[in-house]
């Protein structure tokens, strides 16, 4: 029966002492990335809120072979929505809150997790390259607030390979739309 106690008391101590970590936690998080891309910010805009191109540059389908996502009736633009479902990251689903020229507005529900708030900027650097920052912030509960700590440590990475792989596919369509642009200026020959 002592021994029975002294478990009990052990236990007591280690959650107590874990509640006590929490509640020095913000129960904020936020995550940001930002890089620099060759290319007209308006493209990038006009890539990320396109939510059927997601699975050629977001770092989280490029590593997850288990992944499946379903486009809403609406996927582009103001209103788009997406959901996906997978073994090995679970299921949630996203929303396109608010886009302008210079910013997007997303909501991120984890299913069963939370939700979160995603977020774009778009803006033109001196030499004409676009400037673009993605990130996400959300609450957590009083004793998931460790999680948060953490956030920028487990997501912050994603992010830049996400970014990075963004870059690439965006320099990739600026090619593809100078040459798609060339093609249509050239001049026809007229045989008599």
């Amino acid at each position: 029966m002592k021994i029975s106690k002294i478990v009990i008391v052990i236990v007591a101590v280690i959650v107590g002492v874990f509640t006590l970590y929490n509640a020095t936690l913000s129960k904020e998080y936020s995550v940001s990335r930002s890089t620099t891309m060759d290319v007209d910010p308006a493209l990038v805009q006009q890539i990320v809120s396109d939510f059927s191109t997601w699975p050629e540059w977001s770092a989280w389908f490029l590593a997850d072979s288990t992944m499946e996502y379903e486009l809403g009736t609406t996927y582009v633009g103001e209103g788009a929505t997406y959901s996906w479902t997978s073994e090995n990251s679970g299921s949630g689903a996203m929303e396109i809150l608010q886009l302008t020229a210079s910013a997007m507005e997303t909501k991120i529900d984890f299913v069963g997790q939370g939700t979160s708030y995603g977020h774009w900027e778009f803006s033109t650097s001196d030499e004409g390259k676009a400037l673009v920052s993605w990130g996400f912030s959300g609450e957590m509960p009083m004793l998931m607030r460790w999680m948060g700590a953490q956030m920028d440590k487990w997501v912050g990475p994603d992010f830049e390979t996400g970014l990075a792989n963004l870059t690439a596919y965006a320099e990739r369509e600026a090619i593809a739309n100078e040459v798609a642009e060339q093609q249509t200026m050239q001049p026809v020959e007229v045989l008599d």
